[in-house]
């Protein structure tokens, strides 16, 4: 017979034998209710990733740009090498300077010296094929040898004006070093005789790209009217899509509330019904045929009159144990608003389910727990699936429910004297496990609860529900 009461006295009762060890399914700690971004988060995201998307194309603009500006610097210089190559250095050219001649010489630097300042080349060098310097506006170094590197002797061939970062190091750079990093330009010309030269030109780097900032700002506005362009669309649609968001979130939500209100209404409509309808018209007619076997017990005394008397009793105990098995399922369909005092009764009447079937379940509820109706309803719906399944699997002929205090929380316990089951593949395959078990894992996980099951062949099962905050 199923009871309902409180008691000081929480002890568990447990199987004959050796209780398994508890098994955590789920542990409220570390699994909570999942968290579906707000529509402020995508939004957010979305916005972050034009933002970056814009800083990146700024960032790849602004780089282009001053690449751009820098092969253009570039290209300055090589055009002023082959402006000065043209008309200072060609036209100039004899026979006595390449051979050396003083005169010649002197002439050649009065020539060149007003101009090349104006150029901003600091330094020009003129070379033969050999490798000697025929000319140069540094004196020392006019008539020495050195070896011609690579790149030299491919602009003798080619005859095509390159620009490189000079090597200072190099020994005939040696005047050069106190001037900074330095541009060297360099081409083939053509002497006098027709002969091959090269002609090399050194300028300050930084002032060889001055033009850099002035070119680069050419392209920072197209640049910049991309990206603000880019963001100016950007924006609208952002909004629009937030307002969109929103616009469908409440239209979610106003379906949902109302799919849950129709189908509360429906399940309070149908309870209603029962309550008011069979479950009354079955304990009238509990009652009147209780009274009827009372009235036949209370006449004469023959054979016939016992044996109608004892029909009537069964007939008025099974009318009562539909009472309570209607009763229990109206807890089913539409379970009560819980709170302190009504969580016993509502066990009870769920307990009551089971006694048909010839299963005692025992239910205790201890003095000084104090659920909320969240918690209240948790144990409910987690005592209603484990009692399901025990009527389903288990072939047990006791069972105890116990919920009780434990420090700021609340333990229920559900232990049956079953037939068990191996719960190793049920933990290691949770997938392919007992169905029942995932739906009360399911139920813990969405509150913050913690859930754990013990079970064995011929061990009996217990599940305990641990809520830390009741």
């Amino acid at each position: 017979m199923a009871t309902s009461h409180r008691t000081a006295d929480t002890g568990v009762r447990t199987p004959p034998g050796a209780a398994p060890a508890w098994v955590p399914l789920v542990d409220g700690a570390a699994r909570r209710r999942p968290h579906t971004p707000s529509v402020q988060r995508v939004v957010g995201r979305f916005v972050l990733a034009n933002v970056v998307a814009v800083v990146l194309l700024l960032a790849g603009g602004v780089w282009a740009a001053v690449e751009a500006a820098e092969d253009e610097s570039l290209a300055d210089a090589r055009r002023t090498t082959d402006l000065l190559a043209a008309v200072l250095v060609e036209p100039n050219l004899s026979p006595p300077l390449l051979a050396g001649d003083p005169r010649a010489l002197a002439d050649f630097d009065a020539r060149i010296q007003n101009r090349i300042p104006k150029a901003d080349v600091i330094r020009l060098k003129i070379w033969n094929v050999d490798g000697e310097i025929l000319y140069s506006d540094e004196p020392r170094l006019i008539g020495q040898r050195y070896a011609l590197d690579e790149e030299d002797q491919e602009a003798l061939r080619d005859g095509v004006t390159r620009a490189e970062i000079s090597d200072l190091s190099r020994p005939e750079n040696r005047f050069e070093r106190s001037a900074g990093q330095l541009l060297e330009v360099y081409r083939q010309i053509d002497g006098p005789s027709g002969e091959s030269l090269l002609l090399e030109t050194y300028s300050v780097y930084q002032e060889a790209t001055s033009r850099q900032f002035e070119i680069w700002s050419e392209f920072a506005p197209i640049s910049v009217a991309v990206v603000l362009t880019l963001l100016a669309v950007q924006l609208p649609l952002a909004h629009r899509m937030l307002t969109q968001l929103r616009a469908a979130q409440r239209e979610r939500e106003l379906l949902q509330a109302r799919a849950l209100d129709a189908s509360t209404e429906e399940r309070r409509r149908i309870a209603g019904s029962l309550h008011d309808g069979i479950v009354q018209d079955v304990s009238a007619s509990a009652l009147l045929v209780a009274r009827a076997a009372d009235q036949v017990r209370s006449a004469p005394a023959d054979g016939a009159t016992g044996q109608v008397a004892e029909g009537l009793g069964q007939a008025a105990a099974a009318l009562r144990e539909s009472v309570g098995s209607l009763r229990s399922l109206l807890v089913e369909i539409y379970p009560p608003d819980l709170d302190r005092d009504d969580l016993p009764m509502a066990l009870a009447d769920l307990a009551g389910r089971l006694r048909p079937r010839g299963v005692d379940v025992r239910v205790t509820v201890a003095e000084d727990v104090e659920p909320s109706p969240a918690t209240a309803a948790l144990v409910l719906r987690t005592v209603q699936e484990a009692l399901r399944n025990i009527a389903k699997h288990s072939r047990a002929r006791t069972v105890d429910v116990t919920v009780e205090r434990a420090g700021s929380g609340l333990v229920l316990t559900v232990i049956d004297d079953g037939v068990g089951f191996d719960l190793g593949p049920k933990v290691e395959e949770p997938t392919r496990g007992h169905l029942g078990l995932r739906l009360l894992a399911d139920l813990a996980a969405t509150d913050g609860a913690t859930l754990s099951v013990r079970s064995a062949p011929g061990a009996g099962t217990g599940l305990r529900l641990e809520v830390p905050h009741p």
